[in-house]
């Protein structure tokens, strides 16, 4: 990256470095951990001494790292935010802006006026009120230590109106200026803040503070803004600033070179009184990351970043330049120990960084790194590519191999102590408002939130623009699936001969590491078989699965499917085959089955088996009657170790970085000699070569790579020697893993720093011969083999252990153990209980050792238990290795929950009349989610369900309720609560028990009932009802003429003796019934046997509303409740369901009368049939009751 002038925005052009093949401008304090010499960084031999001194591995995502789906979050619409703050769940965002965005809105759409400044909820994403009025940038935003001040930094000199130049506090409530506070500073700007309770200090590029001379850092007090006698000195501009836990020290970090006159590249620890340097913190004394004075570049490497969590510093850095002499020695990020400073670990990804924030479990970084091989994350690509967050262990867990880079640009981290990295990867869109072309500049957090900041416009092609949010948990569980589906993904290969095996690259998952891949068949719902894969954007290998069922001459349809630990999944194009019953030599078939994509036999075979190719054979092989392997291919080849004694490939082909070569081999040379190894010539000796496995004269094995024009040969040596005259089997593999050499099916050397080869790369492949070896290391006395030389295959892909065993195995005629492993156990407590389920014949399972994909092993049969210390998803890896030392490998992913902890139980009720309502929304599940509730009652009746129920109760009293909840891991719950409910005082009701022949008499409770229309022989009361008798066109309405009511809630049973289609009929309740007319409710129950509501005024109907789910049959009885309010503007309400079943929660239908009955009236029933139906209906009527609502 480049600087601009000093403190400035404005771009300069430049490059990153000779290699990299990408302008930089714009600002130069990117985040990072940058390395920056040739030579190795000295490192204290203790800081290495707890921590296995291989790479740490990359690890699968668990509970406590955010997965990479963003998440709903107020935007920014134009510019940058360059600093963030939490307090609580608020995050103060700072930068360049004038506006917000709504989340996920489009460019200039639902916009939020904010002066460089804005706070949001990191729970929600949503803006909050806080809204000063900034008039300039602002490049740093901190908290008081009690959360009631905002310190923000930058360049401006108003604050809501006021005067204030370069700094200012803000109340963190309403965002008003702190009264009483106001320092001023003078200069370029502030751009680093960090407070205590009773000071707070500031850094940047400035000259004086309170008129009084500073250079780049001050303190002032917090009560009154006076200036402290706080006064160290630095030569260049300060980036970051932290207090340390326990306010021993104040750190500092940026582009200086110097501090308080002394020697202090990048960063430093200041004694928080006096201002002096404490030499006692030692990072600094390992983390030079500054451009040294003499070289007069200013500001071309610095520390950018900088936090901390109880127990360590965290920082990041960038670095730019040609040469050491130009640079820092650190891009990436460090950890280093609070109190004495000692690294904890480095993470030194080529490519800077710039926001570090920690959980105390898992750092985030945000950088834009291309290269990080030496931390097992992905090798330079061939074009290069860029990726923007990091998530990394808090602890150190391995220690980091040196990077192919380390030439005289970058320095060598080799040996020292390194986190894991984890695999969330979220795609960014960098922006351009900086000039620097990045993502993310700041990172902040709380709880299981974080929040990236900065310059980027998408986040997983999604609208973010500046600001989003990551969770551990997010609303809906991670969604990223695998990436690539149907065409976008590679087409499935088909070997036909049964068992049919279909092999496919390897997909990725944003935030998984392994994916499981099934084979489906399409006329199976189960898969037919699945395995588990390590699959990385960077590491793209194949996988192959096996149908074991399929029958030969049987036409199938496959598919496979990718499916990640959240459940997620993609699945590739179908691929059709005939399953074929051919009998493919048993060698032959492993290799072609393992996807070699160059297979040349050798013996009487001078073909390439997979492009069918004629090879070149020189005059010096000659074919031997038996070779290294039997079946189809027995003979071998003789190779005279001579410039004749040589074989090569039919054609060039481009070889990647990712590969694997093999060969059976027998010699007893002393001389040694090219085995195999690609050239840029099919004859003679090539003007260069690659990519090769040759023997030293003393019979060890060497394999060697040329990376790049100018570079040393890297290569890596067995230590044992196989010129013994025997036959042996030797694959030399690379990937972004490293390089490993295995003879007879076990590693025998590697080197996992050796990831890259020559760069698109198009040779021949040679064997025996090709005349360049003199200049590599131990180099042997012949170029040429002298020996025997059979079988040799070549990969597009490194091939794993279990794969070569299986080749060496083949070779052999050894069938090799196969593993099976099973649990029971949630975790995180769990037992594996494993087995072979074959050994061949003579042999025994002499040793099983488990990978329990957190880190940790185990050994042992039949179980094996481990403890996980956080919940997810881990691959488990158990291999069995029986007494020929052949293995078998079964890899399964084991799902590890936390100990369930147990919901808890509350809620709230209310009465009404005879019916209680309960809510258990302050019901709580700590872990995880409440699936379901089941309340008791307390009288006797059904329990009920659902988070909110009512219940009705048959009679007046108390009666205890009681709520269990159960969570979604079947723990549960229970709380108790009484109720007291009373049926309210009617202001008309009626049971109908009695006997009347004429009329209805009068009722129990509101006097006489009269009847208006027909004949008082049309009404009567018999066996606990009131029944109207309905002829055909007849209407009859009965009222309770001595009440007189406004608002009333009414309800009342009814039935109708005829079946539905002899003709419609209805039954209804009256209100507000006078000489200025009435409101009828009424069921209409269809001769079609639907049930209906309509709402009438007098006539005129106002409403009518079909109740859903319900139809009439002969002999239903119904109940019809309505709900008449208002004045002017009269509001009915209605439901109706049948008797016996639960009242309905809500009001099925309403209607509002604008032009209301305004006035009080009768209540009543009615009844009526319509004129097309045939014959009489009895309309039958009880628990008539009228409640007053006043």
């Amino acid at each position: 990256m480049t600087s601009p002038p000093s403190g400035g925005i404005t771009p300069s052009g430049g490059t990153e470095s000779k290699s990299s093949g990408r302008k930089r401008s714009g600002l130069a304090f990117l985040i990072g951990v940058v390395l920056a010499s040739s030579a190795i960084v000295a490192f204290p031999a203790s800081g290495s001494a707890a921590v296995p001194q291989t790479k740490a591995p990359l690890l699968e995502r668990t509970s406590d790292v955010v997965t990479s789906d963003p998440l709903p979050t107020v935007q920014i619409d134009s510019g940058y935010v360059w600093s963030q703050a939490t307090v609580g769940t608020t995050v103060y965002a700072g930068g360049s802006f004038s506006n917000a965005r709504a989340a996920l809105a489009d460019p200039g759409t639902n916009l939020t006026p904010r002066s460089n400044i804005l706070a949001f909820d990191i729970t929600t994403g949503a803006l909050l009120p806080f809204a000063p009025q900034v008039n300039g940038l602002i490049k740093a935003v901190a908290a008081s230590p009690d959360g009631s001040r905002i310190y923000i930094g930058g360049t401006f000199t108003q604050v809501n109106g006021a005067s204030r130049h370069n700094f200012a506090a803000l109340d963190a409530r309403t965002g008003a200026l702190v009264p009483g506070f106001a320092p001023a500073v003078g200069g370029t700007g502030v751009y680093a803040v960090a407070a205590t309770a009773d000071a707070v200090y500031v850094g940047g590029l400035f000259t004086q503070a309170n008129t009084v001379a500073r250079k780049n850092f001050a303190a002032f007090s917090t009560k009154n803004g006076a200036l402290l006698p706080w006064a160290p000195t630095s030569d260049r501009q300060v980036d970051s600033m932290i207090v340390e836990p326990g306010a021993a020290r104040v750190i500092a970090g940026g582009r200086f070179d110097s501090v308080n006159g002394a020697i202090q590249r990048g960063l430093v620890a200041l004694d928080p009184v006096s201002g002096g340097t404490d030499a006692s913190w030692a990072a600094p004394k390992t983390v030079k990351n500054s451009t040294p004075a003499a070289v007069n570049r200013n500001g071309y490497s610095g520390i950018f970043g900088l936090t901390a969590d109880a127990t360590a510093v965290y920082g990041t850095g960038w670095s730019m330049g040609d040469t050491a002499a130009t640079r820092g020695n650190l891009e990436g990020a460090f950890a280093a120990e609070v109190g004495s400073g000692a690294i904890r670990w480095v993470a030194d990804c080529h490519g800077d960084s710039y926001g570090v924030y920690s959980t105390g479990k898992t750092v985030y970084t945000t950088n834009h790194t291309h290269t990080c091989e030496s931390a097992n994350l992905w090798p330079e690509q061939k074009q290069r590519t860029w990726r923007y967050f990091s998530a990394f262990t808090a602890t150190a867990e391995g220690t980091l191999a040196s990077s192919q880079f380390t030439n005289g640009t970058y320095s060598d981290w080799g040996g020292t102590p390194s986190p894991s990295a984890y695999a969330v990867t979220p795609d960014f869109a960098v922006g351009t408002a900086t000039g620097l072309g990045q993502a993310g500049l700041s990172i902040t957090g709380s709880g299981d939130f974080i929040a990236v900041a900065g310059e980027f416009t998408s986040v997983n092609n999604r609208r973010f623009q500046g600001i989003v949010r990551f969770s551990t948990k997010p609303d809906g569980g991670a969604a990223q699936g695998p990436y690539r589906k149907d065409a976008a993904w590679a087409t499935p290969q088909v070997a036909s001969d049964v068992p049919v095996r279909v092999t496919i690259e390897t997909n990725w998952d944003r935030d998984n590491r392994d994916l499981t891949y099934q084979l489906m068949r399409s006329d199976q719902t189960q898969p037919v078989s699945q395995t588990v894969a390590t699959s990385l954007w960077w590491d793209k290998g194949t996988v192959t699965l096996e149908d074991p069922t399929a029958v030969a001459g049987a036409t199938y349809t496959y598919t496979v499917k990718a499916v990640d630990a959240d459940g997620n999944s993609a699945v590739s194009l179908p691929v059709n085959t005939t399953a074929s019953g051919a009998d493919i030599a048993g060698y032959s078939k492993v290799v072609r089955r393992d996807g070699a994509d160059a297979y040349f036999p050798l013996g009487n075979a001078r073909t390439d088996y997979v492009s069918a190719g004629a090879l070149n054979v020189g005059p010096g092989v000659t074919v031997t009657a038996s070779g290294a392997v039997g079946g189809a291919t027995p003979a071998g080849s003789v190779f005279n170790g001579t410039p004749d004694g040589r074989v090569s490939s039919a054609a060039a082909v481009a070889l990647d970085d990712n590969f694997s070569a093999e060969v059976w081999f027998k010699t007893t040379t002393r001389q040694g000699g090219k085995i195999f190894g690609a050239g840029s010539s099919q004859t003679g000796s090539s003007a260069s070569n690659d990519r090769d496995l040759y023997m030293q004269n003393d019979g060890r094995l060497r394999f060697g790579v040329y990376p790049y024009a100018g570079s040393p040969v890297r290569s890596v040596a067995t230590t044992s020697a196989y010129n013994d005259g025997q036959w042996h089997h030797v694959v030399a593999t690379m990937s972004p893993r490293g390089t490993t050499i295995y003879v007879d099916g076990k590693a025998a050397a590697a080197d996992e720093s050796m990831t890259a080869a020559q760069k698109s790369y198009n040779g021949f492949w040679r064997l025996g011969w090709d005349g360049r070896l003199s200049s590599w290391p131990s180099a042997p006395a012949s170029d040429a083999f002298s020996g025997s030389i059979d079988e040799f295959a070549a990969y597009p892909s490194a091939l794993n252990a279990d794969q070569v065993m299986r080749h060496y195995a083949a070779g052999k005629g050894y069938k090799a153990p196969v593993a099976s492993w099973s649990t029971s156990s949630p975790g995180p407590d769990m037992t594996f209980t494993g087995e072979a389920t074959f050994v061949d014949a003579g042999q025994k399972i002499v040793s099983a050792a488990w990978d329990f994909g957190d880190g940790s092993t185990g050994t042992g049969l039949p179980t094996a238990t481990h403890t996980y210390t956080a919940a997810g998803t881990y691959t488990v890896t158990l291999t069995v290795t029986d007494s020929r030392g052949l293995t078998g490998t079964v890899k399964k992913q084991a799902v590890v929950t936390a100990p369930n902890v147990a919901p808890v139980a509350d809620f709230a009720s209310s009465v009404s009349e005879l019916t209680a309502s309960v809510d258990a929304a302050g019901s709580t599940d700590a872990d995880g989610t409440i699936a379901a509730y089941s309340w008791e009652w307390g009288d006797g009746t059904a329990a009920g369900s659902g988070a909110a129920a009512t219940h009705t109760y048959a009679a007046a009293g108390t009666y205890r309720i009681t709520l269990t909840i159960t969570d979604d891991r079947g723990g549960a719950a229970t709380k108790a609560a009484d109720v007291t409910v009373a049926a309210a005082a009617a202001l008309a009701e009626d049971a109908f028990e009695r006997t009347a022949t004429s009329g209805w008499g009068a009722a129990d409770i509101g006097g006489a009932w009269t009847l208006a229309g027909g004949a008082a022989s049309a009404a009567a009361v018999s066996g606990g009802a009131g029944t109207l008798t309905l002829g055909a066109g007849s209407t009859r309405n009965l009222t309770v003429n001595a009440v007189s009511a406004k608002n009333v809630t009414m309800s009342m049973d009814f039935s109708l003796d005829t079946p539905p289609a002899q003709g419609s009929t209805y039954a209804g309740l009256i209100a507000r019934s006078s000489a200025s007319g009435n409101y009828t409710t009424r069921a209409w129950l269809n001769a079609n046997g639907r049930v209906s509501i309509v709402i009438q005024r007098g006539t005129t109907v106002l409403s009518s509303y079909q109740v859903p789910g319900i139809t009439r049959g002969a002999g239903d009885a119904f109940t019809l409740k309505v709900d008449v309010s208002g004045d002017a503007s009269t509001k009915i309400s209605a439901k109706l369901w049948k008797k016996g079943s639960p009242e309905p929660a809500d009001w099925q239908t309403s209607f509002t009368d604008a032009n209301g009955i305004d006035s009080a009236g009768a209540v009543g029933v009615h009844g009526s049939r319509a004129a097309s139906a045939s014959g009489t209906g009895v309309v039958s009527v009880d628990a008539f009751r009228v409640i007053d609502n006043g």
